[in-house]
């Protein structure tokens, strides 16, 4: 009897451990492939600030697509996007329609000093996000950061 007990705790022992090695070995094996992902995106947009290209209205068109060099089965993407500034009215939370012409001209210097920022911050700054997908397991990581428009038309100007 005490056999049989001893045997049947090493098959329950046995069986929770085997099924515990399965599961590690997922989990590397997925992590494995996060770690390569988040890797390939990383070097690409490495790449994209050391070398940035010219940032222009048609940049935002389509997505740049691509098969990693080095690991056929891997598709990078590349999608450059233009910085977002919502309106002013929309910011501070006015309903104002423009039927009020009463302006102080206070509200009247923070609206053209917002338009003025919020039309350099358009030109002046951009979003790049990277993704890869592994074609395989459909695996996927995505990457996003700002680049600085080097070659912007900032305009100062009078306000």
């Amino acid at each position: 009897m005490e056999v049989m007990i001893a045997i049947s705790i090493f098959a329950i022992f046995a069986s929770v451990f085997v099924t515990g090695q399965g599961y590690n070995l997922l989990d590397s094996s997925t992590l494995k492939d996060e770690i390569l992902l988040k890797d390939i995106c990383e070097n690409k947009i490495n790449d994209i600030i050391t070398n940035p290209p010219e940032l222009r209205d048609s940049l935002t068109l389509s997505k740049n697509l691509s098969i990693d060099e080095k690991n056929p089965n891997i598709e990078v993407s590349v999608q450059y996007k233009k910085f977002y500034v919502p309106d002013m009215k929309k910011i501070v939370g006015s309903q104002d329609d423009g039927a009020n012409k009463d302006v102080s001209p206070q509200e009247q210097m923070e609206t053209r000093l917002f338009s003025l920022f919020k039309t350099n911050m358009e030109k002046m700054i951009w979003q790049v996000e990277v993704s890869a997908k592994n074609k395989n397991n459909d695996s996927s990581f995505r990457l996003a950061t700002w680049l600085y428009n080097t070659g912007a038309d900032v305009q100062i100007g009078q306000f």
